[in-house]
């Protein structure tokens, strides 16, 4: 319906923490008159084999890369320009630190799995061509929700790692660092990565396809 209807009133008062442009807030409908064109049976989308579940959890999926991806890159001009090494490693600088190079390049390389993940399952969404076969559409389902749950855990560990190992200039709010991690966090609870693991396992075990959803 039109954003001026009638009796709709649209209150911009999400205060979440991070991913301030997630669309919520408040809606308030007073004897609000609605066209018939305007009714979406929504529930019935998933009664029959679709690709909008996993197309929609694609597109969540490219958000936490883009956010592991921002904080991998603020990681690394913030130890470049920024941070000092710790007394007892022995570096004159902190790109010099063992320790911090190990983590540096353990973070690239999960964030390099999870962009894979997202190659591969993005592949198979598109190769479903025909919404009436059930197990394509389910394999993409689980496809898509291998790929969300790494992507969700590199994103969260590259924006912890990014303070970690900037030290603590990083924790100063004129460079905002802290917006990676409540961008990541407050995103990853449109839907929880723990429902994924079981249906993954389900799918896996006992060939039980995942629930037809916009969530998996």
């Amino acid at each position: 319906m039109p954003r001026k209807s009638a009796g709709l009133d649209l209150r911009d008062d999400w205060s979440g923490m991070g991913q301030r442009t997630t669309a919520s807030g408040t809606a308030i409908l007073d004897d609000v008159p609605v066209s018939p064109e305007h009714v979406l049976p929504f529930q019935e989308v998933f009664d029959r084999p679709t690709r909008l579940g996993p197309f929609s959890q694609l597109y969540h999926t490219a958000i936490q890369l883009g956010i592991a991806r921002a904080a991998l890159a603020d990681l690394k001009r913030f130890v470049l320009e920024r941070a000092r090494p710790w007394i007892d490693s022995g570096a004159r600088r902190a790109a010099d630190d063992t320790l911090l190079l190990f983590d540096a390049g353990a973070l690239r390389v999960d964030l390099h799995a999870a962009e894979e993940l997202l190659w591969l399952a993005a592949e198979q969404v598109d190769a479903v061509r025909d919404a009436r076969d059930a197990g394509a559409v389910a394999a993409a389902s689980i496809a898509v929700a291998k790929a969300k749950i790494l992507a969700t855990e590199v994103s969260l560990k590259a924006a912890g790692k990014l303070l970690e190992l900037s030290g603590s200039q990083a924790t100063l709010a004129q460079f905002n660092l802290d917006r990676h991690w409540r961008n990541a966090r407050t995103h990853s609870l449109h839907d929880p990565v723990r429902w994924k693991f079981p249906t993954i396992g389900n799918y896996l075990l006992n060939g039980v396809p995942p629930p037809r959803r916009g969530y998996v």
